[in-house]
């Protein structure tokens, strides 16, 4: 995953756990510097233009389902990268405990 593909899942995992609902405004209040930094900027505004997150009032959710479906893309980039390192590591670990074994250490 690259840099603004971090970024891009960063800011729509976090608007996507914002609730839409009456609990909306006391959200607002007790968070307003998390949703101020998600809601402004130039990441907003391309995810706004790409059509990922809606900025009406009267809508249930602030992210679309057109961002969700990228979300979702994204979680599996994320998991893949993370089994990728995970995989990384352990053959590091099994050809170190080979060497050990060996007696070469």
């Amino acid at each position: 995953m690259n840099k603004i593909d971090k970024e891009w899942y960063r800011y729509l995992k976090a608007l996507s756990k914002i609730p839409r609902d009456d609990n909306f405004d006391k959200y607002c209040v007790n968070n307003i510097k998390g949703i101020k930094n998600y809601m402004e900027g130039t990441v907003w505004s391309e995810l706004h233009k790409l059509g990922y997150v809606n900025s009406n009032l009267y809508t249930t959710q602030i992210v679309t389902e057109k961002g969700m479906e990228q979300l979702r893309i994204f979680e599996d980039m994320h998991r893949k990268d993370m089994t990728l390192i995970v995989s990384v590591i352990a053959i590091t670990i099994s050809i170190f405990a080979f060497i050990k074994s060996m007696g070469w250490i």
